[in-house]
């Protein structure tokens, strides 16, 4: 099954009580908190639903897949030093608990490369895990040792496996890391597939599910970042874009902006869908608002070997 992890942002949750998210508060105690939900499902409904699910532009609403609760997020304390526990934070994803493996998610992948080299860079070196704030508080076994910085080191001769001294830590089959069996099909090919190509349908979705005020505030945010725009073409670029994903959008827009005529519609790899209803779910914490799932934050698609 595939896994979108999705924090829900404070605007979009119910906080345990209503307070501002500030030093103040926290520090009396009076802690935020909000819910951890997280989307699940299986290949069937991958291959059911509208859009590809490896798209990273594309969200899945929640009256279709409800988000499941596995916990919550409370925010019980400020940091002490914000450099060495915010700036000095080492986030990787491909560091995965058993039973979790990374999908075809396009975006995934590329993390998986490149946030070793930013902590590299970042960070100074490879021994970054070393810090507090980014060492493992579990239990952990492998063989890196040395370079700079190096807090701790192996003892023993060898730190490779298997060696013929007997030390060092063995792979463990049964409780280490293993690959989702997937059962793959065609070609394997260097390209983006199709199913990547609807850049407009959800995007006309999205504004449909708003209210009337939040459907204003995004034509005025609109408006307000394309003023600053200095190239004339690039915001006749932008309106085009917004003529297919809705027509009323895109001539507000361009009355703002001072247009004297409408631009001609972007060209689009596939036509605009008409027959997506708005997402009705609404969200606890905006009992107007139309549209939930955008509001949280889709890190990425991971999968789970064993759902139960």
């Amino acid at each position: 099954m595939s896994l979108p992890v999705e924090p829900v942002r404070p605007n979009s949750v119910s906080l345990s009580r209503d307070a501002p998210i500030d030093r103040q508060s926290i520090q009396s105690g009076n802690f935020p908190e909000w819910e951890l939900q997280v989307q699940l499902f299986d290949q069937e409904f991958a291959d059911s639903f509208d859009f590809d699910i490896l798209d990273p532009t594309k969200i899945i609403p929640e009256e279709i897949l409800p988000p499941q609760p596995v916990g919550r997020l409370v925010l019980d304390r400020m940091p002490d030093n914000f450099f060495a526990e915010t700036e000095q934070v080492a986030f990787m994803t491909q560091n995965v608990p058993p039973g979790i493996d990374f999908s075809n998610d396009p975006l995934l992948q590329g993390r998986n490369f490149s946030y070793l080299d930013t902590q590299l860079k970042c960070l100074g070196g490879p021994n970054f895990t070393h810090l507090p704030i980014s060492a493992p508080k579990c239990p952990f076994a492998n063989f890196q040792q040395d370079g700079h910085m190096a807090m701790r080191n192996p003892v023993g001769r060898a730190n490779y496996q298997p060696n013929s001294f007997g030390e060092g830590p063995r792979e463990s089959p049964v409780q280490g890391y293993r690959h989702f069996p997937a059962e793959e099909q065609g070609p394997k090919v260097r390209l983006r597939p199709e199913s990547f190509a609807d850049h407009y349908s959800q995007a006309r979705q999205f504004f449909i599910s708003q209210t009337p005020p939040e459907q204003r505030h995004i034509v005025a945010a609109l408006i307000f970042e394309l003023s600053k725009v200095q190239t004339p073409a690039i915001r006749e670029q932008m309106v085009s874009h917004l003529m297919n994903v809705d027509e009323s959008v895109a001539s507000k827009v361009a009355h703002g902006l001072g247009f004297n005529s409408m631009p001609k519609p972007a060209d689009a790899a596939m036509p605009t869908r008409q027959d997506l209803e708005p997402s009705v779910r609404p969200s606890k914490a905006l009992p107007a608002a139309r549209l939930a799932a955008p509001y949280g934050l889709k890190l990425a698609f991971f999968q789970v070997h064993n759902p139960h």
